[in-house]
């Protein structure tokens, strides 16, 4: 079973979030970072799993658990349900990905325990910002 850490970062001026992910499943030891635009951090934990959810797909991935800071992910995994329209339009998005796969279990994990992803993610904001302010 592949374990995925995933995590977020996003500043306020400019508004900016990038997401951070590591896939380890065997032999595979993928790490990759993405500019997910203007969302604010919440929204961009939702991109970041759904940008998760495509790599571990097309690495051909068939049972995840997923390990993130985020309670509202979490819990809306936990109900089966999400009010807000933004991240109902991610759970959409999200849930025939994890309807594919052979198992998938999502867990929240404190963030001292998903030092990986949140770095990943903190350096593309950083390197993301300094592009910004060099144009």
């Amino acid at each position: 079973m592949a374990k995925i850490y995933i995590d977020a970062a996003a500043s306020l001026t400019p508004k900016l979030a990038c997401g951070g992910v590591i896939i380890k499943d065997g032999d595979i030891n993928y790490e990759e970072s993405v500019m997910l635009g203007e969302m604010d951090n919440h929204e961009a934990e939702w991109a970041t799993l759904l940008f998760a959810l495509k790599e571990a797909e097309k690495l051909g991935i068939k049972s995840v658990i997923v390990y993130t800071d985020s309670k509202i992910i979490v819990d809306t995994f936990d109900k089966e349900h999400v009010k807000n329209k933004i991240f109902k339009s991610y759970y959409s998005r999200v849930l025939p990905l994890t309807n594919a796969l052979d198992m998938f279990i999502i867990t929240h994990t404190p963030r001292k325990n998903n030092r990986g992803a949140d770095k990943l993610a903190k350096d593309r904001l950083y390197k993301e910002r300094k592009n910004l302010s060099s144009n």
